[in-house]
């Protein structure tokens, strides 16, 4: 699997930056959240698989931000976004 996802790394790595803009045109914050940590996944499990720990590090970080830009979305401080 490993070796399969590397030698396409160029077609994940387009889909997954395709699925995070994908997550900009969502209106619901549960599907914008599910889309925006999915490309960031499949962009963090492609560092792992590269051995890029700096990358593995800013993309977990990512991830909590968007955790808690949904929370503070779903409680009501920014919801005129």
């Amino acid at each position: 699997m490993k070796e399969f996802i590397l030698k396409r790394e160029r077609i994940f790595h387009f889909l997954s930056l395709a699925i995070i803009a994908l997550s900009l045109f969502l209106k619901v914050p549960e599907q914008k959240l599910g889309t925006l940590i999915t490309g960031i996944l499949c962009l963090l499990i492609l560092s792992f698989f590269k051995n890029q720990k700096y990358l593995i590090w800013v993309y977990a970080i990512l991830i909590v931000a968007a955790g808690v830009f949904y929370y503070v979305m779903t409680t009501g401080k920014l919801n005129s976004l």
